[in-house]
């Protein structure tokens, strides 16, 4: 193959990756804005680094497993040890 062709191949490769990595930017400073939002205290801080640290794992990992349960759940509270459908003074029985 030619050289130019290589050149030419390799410039269109590159700006067909480009609308991906701004589209994986943005995800990744959502994702962090959501976070430091959402989270509190020891959570907001794992959360974060993990996040932060590793960037294309971090942010779709939290993505699932906390803010998709948190947008489709009216019950989900992180915060709260232990989810009761039920009032506190309310037996089960």
């Amino acid at each position: 193959m030619h050289p130019l062709t290589t050149a030419i191949l390799a410039e269109i490769g590159g700006l067909l990756f480009l609308p991906f990595g701004i589209f994986a930017l943005a995800f990744w400073i959502w994702m962090i804005v959501d976070c430091a939002r959402h989270e509190t205290g020891s959570t907001l801080v794992a959360w974060l680094l993990l996040i932060i640290f590793a960037g294309v794992v971090g942010a779709p990992l939290y993505f699932f497993v906390r803010r998709v349960p948190r947008r489709q759940s009216t019950f989900y509270h992180p915060g709260s040890p232990v989810y009761q459908p039920w009032r506190k003074n309310q037996r089960l029985g």
